[in-house]
């Protein structure tokens, strides 16, 4: 019998540099794990890149759903899509007002 992987484990074979950024299960209430303000611009701008990368390929996704005629498919990466496109807007303002630049979203 094999022994199973742990879910940190695998996620770390995937993600193996997170910029230092503190892991979602060590986020919690207590302040001394929290990223402080220093981080919360790389926390920003990963979560930008993220937001844009799944808007990127859910409309991969989405095309490809709709030629198989999988419209229920299709519907759900289309709200995917929509869903990354608000994060990703919303990371741009974030970031325009710590550097003081305004939101061009």
């Amino acid at each position: 019998m094999r022994k199973a992987t742990s879910r940190r484990t695998k996620e770390d074979k995937i993600y193996p540099n997170d910029n230092g950024l503190p892991g979602i299960s060590r986020i919690g209430r207590n302040t001394a794990t929290s990223p402080g303000p220093h981080n919360m611009d790389a926390l920003a701008r990963m979560q930008l890149e993220v937001a844009a990368y799944i808007e990127e390929i859910s409309i991969e996704l989405g095309a490809m759903a709709r030629a198989a005629q999988l419209s229920s498919l299709a519907y759900f990466v289309d709200m995917t899509r929509l869903e990354a496109e608000i994060n990703r807007r919303a990371c741009l303002a974030r970031l325009g007002e710590a550097t003081g630049a305004g939101s061009g979203a």
